[in-house]
């Protein structure tokens, strides 16, 4: 699944906003990933839990780089951006949808 940020997303970008909307891109892009690996696990995971994971996940991307979830900073954001395409190459996941994903997302970091 392609996610693109809107115009109004953009609006008055904080770096709280960035990191969140930098985890709605993340959920985006990997749930259907995600979804079919806790089926193959026996289990059919409901969009919230869905969700409760990609947030855990960005916030493990944080602290592998040193990075404050709670207090971004726009370089914190690229390093964990960084993980976070990395876990999502090493999953299948297409370099094009990988690299679209990016795309978007230096939107909302040029915005910082």
């Amino acid at each position: 699944m392609r996610w693109s940020v809107s115009e109004k997303d953009l609006e008055g970008v904080t770096p709280q906003k960035a990191r969140d909307l930098v985890t709605r891109c993340f959920f985006e892009a990997q749930k259907e990933t995600l979804a079919e690996a806790k089926k193959k696990l026996g289990s059919a995971p409901t969009d919230t839990e869905l969700r409760e994971n990609v947030l855990r996940m960005v916030k493990m991307a944080f602290k592998e780089t040193g990075g404050d979830f709670d207090s971004p900073t726009k370089d914190s954001l690229m390093r964990a951006i960084d993980v976070l395409a990395r876990k999502a190459a090493s999953w299948g996941t297409p370099p094009e949808i990988i690299n679209h994903h990016k795309g978007e997302i230096e939107k909302i970091l040029k915005r910082l």
